[in-house]
């Protein structure tokens, strides 16, 4: 049991507790060598693990936060370090004042439709950020959702965000019941779009006062956005309810991305009445998130006039080649795969959108290939978004060059030839009962226009580091993916 006072790493003395969940404790603490006050996440490990599940759950603790660290955003609360001490993990951030979203809902009942927009705005630009460093947030929610003393939204609790790897990352299933995507609760592979569903259901709680899937016991809960639609937001008025009930649906495919999200939220923080809604709601079953743009502008340009219609435009800027990303099971063949990993026999695994996973079972070796397509900002194109993307994608890979714990990443380096830009780096990790046996992973990132594509080569039970044919696999394989897309 940690008291009062604690002092933390020699370094942190903990002052109160702030507030405990199911992921762990905060505090309040003093950061005596800079003389400054910092939150401190005493995160919670998981009971019955063995001493191996234990060390990996110390490792990847260390090295997601440190992930969680390189994120720079306004609306994001920064993570400082990472400690480790008592058996497990500490995450010092900054010490944000102001209230949760969720201590305001009780305080004031539902907010004005307006608010909740800008409010999803900033989370939004957070996730966003977040995503295109490879990262899902997994818990957002209007715990985790600070606003200050002007009412500036911030998203906290970064220091349990895992990778984009499908799966559930070094804290297990980290997330509340009721704003947990459906996919997570069946333990299927997640993406951004199941981050964008927890900030939906977390805005349809502000608007409304009470939560999509209120329901009195968590097992309840979890059924309830399993099987059952959530009330139509009656406060929300017909734009902000039905981009809410849009980022809902249970299939991640159906939902809007994040493009589209902005747009709507965009045009919502225009509308103001005295009443805080704009439009009697639809009573309709919401289906497919393609709402028509022209239908939204109509309904703000009474309240709005040119200015929210402008707000809510289409981009003038060019969208690029591809206004979809092509499904990444189809740009290679059965025959290419069984070739490019040497095998008999592939089999093709269940994955998240716009990701395809090929696996050798007798090897236990897998091909992964990504696409996504990128859309343009009001100002800047498609392809300007991508090339940002990459370079983004580029400065955080080459952070992460040298040796952390048994985990050793190489350089990041171009490769010519592969769509207008593609870089490349390998990495090798070492299995924790092992001194020299390890997994590989060769990882090519890709541009063309405005598409970014990714292919990861890995293999198990590799002998010391990514051997030359490792990157070799992970260049052909790109090269045929770039040729298979349409034009």
């Amino acid at each position: 049991m940690v008291a009062e006072l604690y002092l933390l790493a020699g370094r942190y003395r903990l002052i109160e507790r702030l507030g405990q969940g199911g992921a762990g404790t905060v505090w309040r603490a003093i950061d005596e060598v800079l003389d400054r006050q910092v939150a401190v996440k005493q995160v919670r490990v998981p009971e019955g693990m063995s001493q191996r599940e234990h060390a990996e759950f110390i490792d990847r603790a260390i090295h997601e936060a440190r992930s969680a660290g390189r994120l720079r955003d306004p609306a994001i609360v920064l993570v400082h370090d990472v400690v480790i001490e008592g058996a497990q993990p500490w995450i010092i951030m900054d010490l944000v004042s102001g209230r949760s979203l969720d201590k305001v809902i009780k305080e004031s009942g539902p907010l004005p439709p307006g608010y909740v927009a800008a409010i999803g705005l900033r989370v939004l630009s957070a996730l966003e950020v977040a995503h295109a460093h490879g990262m899902l947030h997994h818990d957002v929610k209007p715990a985790n959702i600070l606003l200050d003393a002007d009412g500036t939204a911030m998203l906290t609790d970064f220091g349990i965000a895992t990778p984009m790897s499908g799966q559930g990352g070094p804290f297990g299933h980290a997330g509340s019941p009721g704003y947990m995507a459906p996919e997570r609760l069946n333990e299927q592979p997640s993406g951004p779009a199941s981050d964008l569903w927890s900030l939906g259901a977390s805005l349809y709680t502000a608007v409304e006062g009470r939560a999509p899937f209120d329901r009195g016991m968590p097992a309840a809960i979890a059924a309830a956005v399993l099987l059952h639609e959530p009330p139509y937001p009656a406060r929300a008025g017909r734009p902000l309810g039905d981009l809410l009930m849009a980022m809902l649906a249970k299939d991640p495919a159906a939902r809007p991305p994040a493009a589209h999200v902005r747009q709507v939220l965009s045009a919502v923080t225009t509308m103001t009445t005295p009443s805080g809604t704009s439009t009697a709601p639809r009573p309709a079953r919401r289906r497919r998130w393609v709402l028509p743009v022209a239908l939204a502008a109509v309904a703000v340009l009474g309240a709005g006039g040119w200015y929210a219609v402008s707000a809510l435009g289409t981009s003038t800027a060019p969208a690029g080649r591809y206004a979809t990303a092509p499904d990444p099971c189809k740009l290679l063949t059965t025959e290419q795969v069984t070739k490019l990993m040497k095998a008999d026999q592939v089999r093709v695994l269940p994955s998240m959108t716009g990701e395809c996973q090929w696996k050798d079972d007798t090897t236990q070796y897998i091909l992964t290939v990504r696409v996504r397509a990128e859309q343009p900002t009001k100002d800047v194109s498609g392809p300007q978004v991508a090339e940002r993307r990459l370079a983004s994608e580029r400065r955080t890979r080459a952070a992460a060059e040298g040796t952390s714990q048994r985990q050793l990443w190489g350089s990041v380096r171009d490769v010519e030839g592969i769509g207008e830009q593609a870089i490349l780096q390998n990495g090798w990790k070492r299995y924790l009962n092992s001194g020299t046996e390890g997994s590989s992973d060769s990882r090519l990132l890709f541009r063309t226009s405005n598409l970014l594509g990714e292919v990861i080569w890995h293999r198990e039970d590799v002998n010391g580091k990514t051997e030359a044919n490792d990157e070799k696999t992970a260049i052909d394989a790109a090269r045929l993916v770039v040729a298979a897309l349409p034009e």
